[in-house]
């Protein structure tokens, strides 16, 4: 059997760790991990419920400060939002009112939540915002944000829904404004809790309607899976993170 040179293994070494660097995963600037709840948790088929839902984001890394520009949930098919039916506020009336909740409908409010937050950059640490939440439309949630440490901060920004197939029904996705990643120049956000209640229900020719409304009974596993994906701003946090989670009810 012919021999191979030292040269000849020192090449195949520098070939094999390349071709490892090449597939290896890109490091996790964070883990991160998602619960929900909703109330009432058991009811006939076109019940209205409220959602609560929230997710977590701890960096792996001392220093590391993952900047999130992307957020996608994804919801169970035993559920449908029903925007159609209710009022309408976008992100654009909100911000052309400076932020003030003057020109959204009455009716249109479908919720409400808490961010915490750090800007490293500027010493300051478990920052609190608000979340207000409108119905955007029949395929849009619309979220203002609302901060005033280190800065005020009073913007909102619009989200999309989308029905898929598979495991899942719903995939909600937020793209957030670069002035909700950079909050002043050099300070960046680095969102560590949020949590978040959706519910809101209307009559409709003699009947109560909601928001959100059940499309089956409760299964027989008596949970139904949710999941998060969550993208960090380039050079703040290398890979996105993603987290299962469930929701329980009964039958």
């Amino acid at each position: 059997m012919p021999s191979i040179s030292r040269t000849g293994r020192g090449l195949a070494a520098a070939a094999a760790a390349a071709l490892l660097l090449a597939t290896a995963p890109s490091a996790l600037a964070a883990t991160s991990a998602i619960t929900g709840s909703i109330s009432p948790n058991k009811g006939p088929i076109g019940s209205p419920f409220t959602l609560n839902i929230g997710f977590t984001i701890t960096p792996t890394t001392d220093g590391e400060q993952p900047t999130l520009n992307r957020v996608t949930l994804m919801f169970p098919n035993n559920a449908r939002p029903n925007g159609a039916i209710f009022p309408v506020c976008t992100a654009e009336a909100i911000n052309a009112k400076r932020g003030r909740f003057t020109s959204c409908p009455a009716g249109s409010r479908i919720g409400g939540g808490r961010v915490l937050a750090d800007v490293p950059n500027a010493d300051v640490f478990n920052v609190p915002a608000t979340l207000t939440i409108f119905n955007g439309g029949a395929n849009k949630v619309t979220i203002h944000v609302y901060a005033t440490n280190p800065v005020l901060i009073s913007e909102a920004f619009s989200g999309t829904i989308q029905r898929v197939g598979g495991r899942y029904g719903y995939k909600v996705d937020f793209v957030l404004p670069d002035s909700l990643q950079e909050i002043s120049d050099g300070w960046f956000a680095v969102e560590k809790r949020v949590t978040s209640t959706i519910g809101a229900t209307r009559v409709i020719r003699g009947r109560r309607r909601g928001y959100l409304e059940s499309t089956t009974l409760c299964p027989r596993a008596l949970r139904v899976p949710i999941a998060g994906t969550f993208d960090f701003r380039a050079g703040h946090g290398e890979g996105p993170t993603s987290a299962e989670g469930s929701i329980a009810c009964r039958r």
